[in-house]
């Protein structure tokens, strides 16, 4: 039996670096839905918000990734998206209105664009091909493992700017909440500065700086770019599903009559504003923990997971992943029809669920990338494949925020079927489209160590 190669220590620190961003980009997304409402906004909104910084990120994935090839260090780029994020992502707490969002979720996705391909791509120089799928899975757990501690800073934030500092007013705790995240953030660009490093430059891609062409890449490579993009259209940000929830939560009134049958909770939220705030108070510690629930989920099973491409092949993998997901919004889109209470047990057990699509495929996707490319044209590769994906996102996102808020006016509650409906047909799709057109590499040897 061949012994197991391990994780090297540059992946893992990356790890780290990813751990403590998503640390501090977790203590505000979660809360984005409500935050969005308190600000007078809705779906639409939030739509335009989180596609048009994913598409920003994707245009940048691209640039970056081909730079990176260029002068063949990726240690640079990385370094100075994080440090973009860090510095952008507090401004969160410092709007007054929705539209303003979208510039602070910009300056945030250009630190996410300039750092994601080069740094895919140092992960894949960095490990041997058996265990690309384990380094990819391994990685993803660690921010996953970030998402989980994330939240949970957000709610003790929260709690102690509620109990401790007297803050009294919701939104201004969440202002302050918001502010607090640059803490982890500053710890990741440490943890690049101090403890990432790279080996030696990948060899230079010949072409010139400024000239990028799809040349370089066959026909099967871009057929996978294109059924990535076909799912995509269909996979909305995961904020409509934090936004449901909280629809959910604040329609139900479960979570405040969750809190009201523990004593002690009881006598501690009456001592805290009207009952408005109260509800708002509690509406916002929840999502939170549903979305630090998720992630545990996906911190535990994205390594494993995502390892069992580099046994089974990443088509099954990715596969099995999409599959879950048609599953989990096709359940959401049917979760209008359940009784308010049941809604809110429903949203837990969907969300654990789909934890399961993002540890079968998240991994398996990056790794197929790199089966699918030279080395020394992987931050280009890398760069298509966040670009197809996040050029993607615009119109999903949009689509998704028009049909929830379209058929909500027109069909009162039905709006979230109607686009839950809309990503599982697509995932289905492409589910077909990457098993009859993508074909995996004969020279990819999968491990079975």
């Amino acid at each position: 039996m061949t012994k197991s190669i391990k994780i090297p220590l540059s992946v893992v620190m990356l790890g780290m670096v990813s751990f403590f961003t998503d640390s501090a980009s977790e203590m505000i997304y979660p809360l984005i839905p409500i935050y969005v409402a308190a600000l007078g906004s809705g779906a639409i909104a939030l739509g335009v918000i989180e596609g048009t910084a994913e598409t920003t990120a994707a245009l940048l994935k691209l640039v970056s990734g081909i730079i990176s090839d260029k002068i063949g260090r990726r240690k640079l780029l990385v370094l100075i998206g994080y440090s973009i994020s860090t510095l952008a992502r507090p401004f969160t707490g410092l709007v007054s209105n929705a539209w303003q969002l979208v510039f602070v979720r910009m300056a945030d996705r250009v630190g996410k664009g300039i750092r994601t391909a080069p740094r895919d791509a140092l992960i894949a120089s960095s490990v041997d091909q058996s265990i690309r799928g384990k380094a990819y899975g391994f990685h993803r757990a660690m921010d996953h493992l970030g998402a989980v501690i994330g939240p949970l800073l957000a709610v003790a934030s929260l709690l102690l700017l509620v109990l401790w500092f007297k803050v009294e007013d919701p939104i201004s705790a969440l202002r302050l909440t918001f502010l607090l995240s640059i803490i982890p953030g500053i710890l990741a660009v440490l943890s690049i500065v101090f403890f990432v490093k790279e080996a030696a430059p990948v060899q230079r891609a010949k072409a010139s700086p400024f000239r990028f062409t799809l040349q370089k890449f066959d026909k099967n490579f871009l057929r996978y770019l294109l059924v990535l993009v076909v799912f995509t259209l269909g996979n909305s940000s995961d904020a409509f599903l934090l936004y449901r929830a909280e629809e959910a939560i604040r329609q139900s009134g479960a979570a405040l009559k969750i809190v009201n049958n523990i004593g002690p909770l009881q006598t501690l939220l009456q001592k805290f504003g009207s009952p408005q705030e109260q509800t708002m108070l509690i509406n916002l510690l929840f999502l939170p923990v549903i979305w630090s629930f998720f992630h545990v989920i996906k911190a535990a099973l994205s390594t494993p997971f995502s390892a069992l491409s580099d046994k089974k092949g990443r088509k099954f993998t990715i596969s099995i992943g999409w599959a879950t997901y048609a599953l989990v919004y096709f359940s959401f889109a049917l979760l209008i029809f359940l009784p308010s209470e049941g809604q809110v047990a429903a949203t837990f057990i969907l969300f654990a669920i789909y934890a399961l699509y993002y540890a079968f495929s998240e991994g398996a996707e990056k790794a197929l990338v790199a089966d699918l490319v030279k080395d020394e044209y992987r931050g280009s590769a890398f760069g298509m494949y966040n670009f197809a994906e996040g050029l993607s996102m615009l119109p999903a996102s949009i689509i998704f925020g028009f049909l929830y808020g379209y058929f909500n006016l027109k069909f009162p509650g039905y709006g979230g079927t109607v686009a839950f409906s809309f990503g599982g047909i697509l995932a289905l799709v492409s589910i077909t489209l990457l098993l009859t057109l993508v074909k995996e590499p004969e020279k990819v040897k999968f491990s079975y160590q």
